[in-house]
């Protein structure tokens, strides 16, 4: 579109951690890969590297031509190297 609009923010994941038992990740959306929309944090810990968990990330954004919006994850706790999959990821904007 041409103009500045608001837009509601929807998204699901469902994730595995691989190892890192006790860490944990944040996921969130962010603006032009750089404004993090902190109201959409959702956490997750890495109870057992055999859980599968499924997360919902929510909000609100305005978008003015040209910008867009991505789903991040970020260790937050841990050491070492972990690693984590998403089985599947959906995003709607309405």
């Amino acid at each position: 579109g041409k103009k500045t609009r608001t837009f509601q923010v929807s998204a699901a994941l469902s994730i595995r951690g691989n190892s890192g038992t006790g860490d944990y990740y944040a996921f969130f959306i962010k603006k032009n890969g750089n404004t993090t929309l902190i109201e959409t944090n959702s956490l997750m810990r890495i109870n057992t590297t055999t859980d599968i968990s499924s997360h919902a990330i929510s909000g609100t954004v305005e978008l003015e031509p040209n910008d867009y919006i991505e789903i991040w994850g970020q260790r937050l706790i841990g050491s070492g190297t972990t690693s984590i999959t998403v089985f599947s990821s959906n995003l709607s904007i309405k």
